[in-house]
């Protein structure tokens, strides 16, 4: 039987979120098949494209949070 990969499968890859078996045979399948590595290389191409941008969420964002967990721990023991 012939694998076919989605794209959501092609994301997954280039994001290194799938296990390291699927990771092997993506690369091996990627290997074989010109027309799915021409849809690997476009994604990857975008990727690079995208901007480097690094979130830094306000001190009083992380105190909230950080509150919240207290509470939720402290409400899990009751």
């Amino acid at each position: 039987m012939e694998q076919t990969y989605t794209y959501d499968q092609l994301v997954q890859f280039l994001y290194h979120e799938m296990s390291a078996e699927e990771a092997v045979e993506m690369a091996n399948y990627l290997d074989e098949d010109t027309e799915t590595r021409a849809m690997f290389d476009s994604l990857l191409l975008a990727k690079t494209q995208l901007p480097k941008v690094r979130f830094q969420p306000s001190q009083a964002s992380l105190n909230n949070i950080l509150r919240y967990s207290t509470k939720t721990a402290f409400e899990a023991l009751l």
